[in-house]
């Protein structure tokens, strides 16, 4: 059944990425005669708002595995989060978690994956919470009806992450999973605490992409929450397309449907594209600078430590003599 399965997603996968690849191909033309006029100042600070929603979410990991007893240094942590994030490219996104377990192998495994899970549950929250407040201030695309009903979803959003219902949705789709349900939750105040910093990063993104696709053509700042929004609701999509490593085609083929409505569809190919370059680089760039950090962080100290106790004066005595005359 497991081969089985594997096939599956690997079929998926081949389908969306084939549609994709269909869907770039069929505006070539068009993307030839398009008058491109490249920003790089804007290209250059969107790598860095990139960054540093990179930086936002690994800050969170630090204090929320910190709040379930997960105590390693703040290097080993980035580097295990950053290190997870890479596994997300491997298909079934089951090699986020294993890479976690080898990086707190002194804890209980449950407790990592507990600590995981609601990791994904402030992240999904802060992602729909987006994707509500972008759909209530996109007054330029959708019906004023629509606006109504998102704010007041957002309202309601905000009350279904109170921990005893919160806790008793996540149990729900565990028992359908057949998975052990969990019996550890934040309070409320501190999972909005979390759904808010994933917010921040989540509009971090959402700059980096709208950075992006001034860099080829001129965007209205008025578009910008309804760009990040669809930019969650892209990767929420590509999230749960267990079958595609990191959601590549899939993140890719919502905003390829959506961001023509009001951008040049040349304009939105090309920035779709240098987005999921300027991520993947700015992951493997980060991991390797936290790596390299702890390595030099254990080298620094342990010669520190050597070179002290180098320093102590040897005076041929040993604090308890065994001999004795």
């Amino acid at each position: 059944m497991t081969n089985k399965n594997s096939w599956y997603r690997w079929i998926l996968f081949v389908i969306v990425l084939t549609a994709v690849i269909w869907f770039i191909v069929h505006n070539l033309d068009e993307i030839a005669r398009y008058n491109f006029q490249i920003e790089w100042l804007y290209l250059t600070f969107s790598f860095a708002f990139v960054n540093g929603a990179y930086l936002v979410m690994v800050m969170i990991w630090i204090r929320l595995s910190q709040s379930f007893g997960l105590n390693v240094s703040m290097l080993k942590a980035a580097k295990a989060w950053l290190l997870s994030q890479l596994g997300k490219y491997v298909p079934g996104k089951v090699t986020l978690l294993l890479v976690r377990f080898d990086a707190y192998s002194d804890y209980p495994k449950r407790k990592i994956a507990v600590a995981t899970g609601i990791e994904y549950i402030a992240s999904l929250a802060s992602a729909g919470l987006l994707i509500l407040v972008a759909l209530a201030s996109a007054w330029q695309l959708v019906p004023y009806y629509i606006q109504w009903v998102a704010g007041i979803g957002t309202i309601l959003f905000l009350f279904l992450l109170w921990p005893p219902l919160s806790m008793k949705l996540f149990n729900r789709g565990l028992r359908l999973l057949k998975k052990e349900q969990i019996e550890e939750f934040p309070p409320y105040g501190v999972l909005l605490r979390f759904v808010g910093a994933y917010s921040l990063a989540g509009l971090l993104h959402g700059m980096g992409l709208f950075l992006v696709l001034n860099s080829f053509s001129s965007v209205s700042f008025a578009y910008f929450l309804i760009i990040a929004g669809s930019y969650e609701a892209a990767g929420l999509i590509g999230l749960a397309a267990v079958f595609a490593p990191s959601g590549i085609g899939v993140r890719e083929g919502i905003l390829f449907l959506v961001l023509p409505a009001f951008i040049p569809k040349p304009s939105v190919i090309v920035s779709v594209i240098a987005i999921r370059l300027l991520n993947t680089i700015a992951e493997v760039f980060l991991t390797g600078v936290f790596i390299g950090a702890e390595k030099y962080w254990q080298s620094h100290t342990g010669r520190k430590c050597s070179d002290m106790l180098r320093q102590v004066p040897d005076t041929g005595k040993s604090g308890i003599s065994m001999n004795k005359e």
